[in-house]
């Protein structure tokens, strides 16, 4: 064989030998950035969970509170009705 063959085997696997390497730290790489992704995503998951639990009571007050002004409402008008009556009476 002659060098430039050489040359060129030696060049081949020093090649192959530097993508090995660099594919490994390429994994180990994603990992960790993968990893760090899955943390916020289960961060913010949470959070959602959080804030629908928080609006389900919001909606319970909101509803609780619609049904009280209702109750305040007639009493409101039968006091109305009340009044209006004791007023004719005394004129």
């Amino acid at each position: 064989m002659e060098t430039s063959t050489w040359i060129a085997l030696g060049a081949l696997l020093i090649s192959l030998a530097g993508l090995l390497l660099n594919s490994r730290k390429d994994t180990r790489t994603d990992a960790a950035t993968n990893a760090i992704i899955q943390t916020k995503l289960d961060s913010l998951i949470n959070g959602v969970t959080e804030i629908r639990v928080e609006m389900r009571s919001i909606q319970e007050t909101i509803r609780d509170h619609g049904e009280r002004l209702a109750t305040v409402e007639a009493r409101a008008k039968s006091n109305e009705h009340r009044l209006d009556a004791l007023e004719g009476k005394s004129k």
